[in-house]
């Protein structure tokens, strides 16, 4: 039987895990388990986060982190997150001089302007703005992926964002994952054209609309 639950403190060692094994690449997971602990648990802090456990059988088969207003979330993070973060990602440099340049070559400018953004304050007017959310990580247990945990993960948060007023649902996910693409089509989000991060990798958005 499948269940789905608020992720609890005791559940980010799971992400953290389930995020090692089936998203092994990226900058984050660069940085250690350290820094990825301090990054879930900025879901758990946020007002405008949602952070899910799917369970089969009572046992941890997945989970879903992502916002419901990315503005505030992100507002979250840099304010009240960003000294935490900041210092688990230093240890993490401290350890790895060459991922320390790359940082610098290709994110710092871009999280210094970041920061001075939030600074200056956010407009949080809900009324006042397109409030979009942000789905950013499900992960499944490749044992459990054809009882539907994914499924159940992706449209608990549609749900969620629906009932408190997000009216536009993001994510992205790598150009030539064509079996997650294939996925979020099933579950009617449409896909937009292709994006380059900051590292060259191409990604495909996809949107739900949830007006």
């Amino acid at each position: 039987m499948v269940s789905v639950r608020v992720m609890e403190l005791r559940d980010v060692p799971v992400a953290v895990r389930l995020h090692r094994l089936n998203l092994p690449t990226g900058f984050f997971v660069e940085l250690g388990d350290h820094f990825l602990e301090r990054y879930y648990r900025t879901f758990l802090t946020s007002p405008a986060a949602v952070a899910l456990i799917a369970e089969v059988d009572g046992s941890p088969a997945g989970f879903l982190v992502g916002s419901l207003d990315e503005v505030v979330h992100h507002h979250h993070m840099l304010q009240l997150e960003r000294w935490r973060l900041a210092r688990a990602g230093v240890m993490s440099l401290l350890v790895r001089p060459e991922l320390t340049m790359r940082f610098v070559r290709t994110r710092a400018r871009r999280y210094a302007k970041g920061i001075r953004r939030s600074n200056a304050g956010t407009n949080t007017d809900q009324e006042a703005r397109f409030r979009t959310g942000v789905l950013s990580h499900v992960v499944v247990e490749e044992h459990t992926r054809r009882a539907g945990v994914g499924a159940l993960l992706v449209e608990r948060f549609a749900a969620i964002a629906r009932l408190h007023g997000t009216r536009r649902l993001r994510l992205y996910t790598s150009y030539d994952n064509e079996p997650a693409k294939k996925f979020y089509e099933r579950l009617h989000w449409e896909s937009q054209e292709n994006q380059a991060d900051m590292d060259g990798k191409l990604w495909t958005p996809f949107t739900l609309d949830l007006e």
